[in-house]
């Protein structure tokens, strides 16, 4: 609770400098355009035709580091790809900033000493995680990070899957999970799955996330203020993480957000439900599980 506490009153510093002087300190970076599956749903090879498959050596990753802790970064998330392709990228990461989080696929074990957040996906019970996902991966995921603390669920939901959010909390509850967070797909790509489009699929979906919060409401994180956001799809203009995090692709190109073709008019994602860092202080307890302390 005194480690909580404390990085929760960093957290509020640097949000107040950050409104007083415009000093940016949250970051978010591709690791690698490199990933060891083809998820149908996944945004990060749709929508553009050339990659960096070329990896950038330990030494460029450390002084492109180094360079955004002196501009005042303090907090990265670490995504791609698949990040944990590049586990000395990642400890690296550990090394220099204070607060580090991963996106990851669950598919290869992140050491115990990466004492940081790792939002792992689920997308459903075996077989439609496995559908979306490729057979095995359900079980690949279990087997690296059952028990493991750090460890919240992280759900892509579909027209396909909504229905299995309640079991993606089960499955998190009995492998000792903090918790399910959930992202909306809602298209901006040409992913091969049901997308949630209409205003009539928006509903739909967030009626089942406010029944699995009334039923769930220590283990599915997503706050009623989040679970709110997700009910309007236009956020363009009105999003912090898009205006106030700093994004990078794997070539060290400036975005808007996770994705060059992220559509901001009818927005599913996480990131931006979380809102600013001073909305969620309203929700300690599920702000402490989302991320702010493993």
């Amino acid at each position: 609770m005194e480690k909580y506490a404390c990085a929760l009153s960093y957290l509020f510093w640097l949000e107040l400098k950050r409104i007083m002087f415009g000093v940016k300190y949250f970051a978010e970076v591709d690791v690698t355009d490199n990933c060891n599956l083809r998820c149908k749903h996944c945004y990060h090879f749709h929508g553009k035709d050339e990659f960096n498959k070329q990896e950038l050596s330990i030494e460029v990753w450390e002084q492109r580091f180094k360079e955004l802790y002196k501009s005042g970064i303090r907090n990265i998330l670490l995504v791609g790809g698949e990040p944990a392709l590049r586990i000395d990228v990642l400890m690296l990461a550990h090394r220099i900033f204070p607060f580090v989080y991963v996106i990851t696929n669950g598919t290869i074990k992140i050491p115990e000493e990466f004492n940081h957040r790792l939002y792992a996906s689920i997308d459903g019970s075996q077989k439609a995680n496995d559908s979306l996902r490729g057979g095995g991966v359900f079980s690949r995921v279990l087997k690296n990070f059952s028990g493991d603390k750090r460890v919240v669920a992280n759900m892509t939901i579909t027209m396909d899957n909504y229905k299995e959010l309640e079991d993606v909390i089960k499955i998190a509850k009995e492998n000792g999970f903090k918790g399910v967070v959930c992202n909306i797909c809602t298209g901006g790509t040409d992913v091969n799955v049901p997308l949630v489009v209409g205003e009539k699929e928006r509903k739909t979906v967030v009626k089942e996330m406010k029944r699995v919060k009334t039923l769930y409401p220590k283990d599915f994180l997503l706050s009623k203020a989040m679970i709110k956001w997700y009910e309007y799809p236009d956020h363009t203009g009105q999003c912090y993480w898009g205006d106030e995090v700093l994004h990078f692709d794997a070539s060290w190109n400036r975005r808007r957000c996770f994705g060059n073709n992220a559509d901001c008019s009818n927005c599913g994602c996480l990131a931006g439900a979380l809102q600013s860092p001073l909305k969620m202080l309203r929700h300690p307890r599920e702000m402490m599980k989302i991320g702010i302390s493993s």
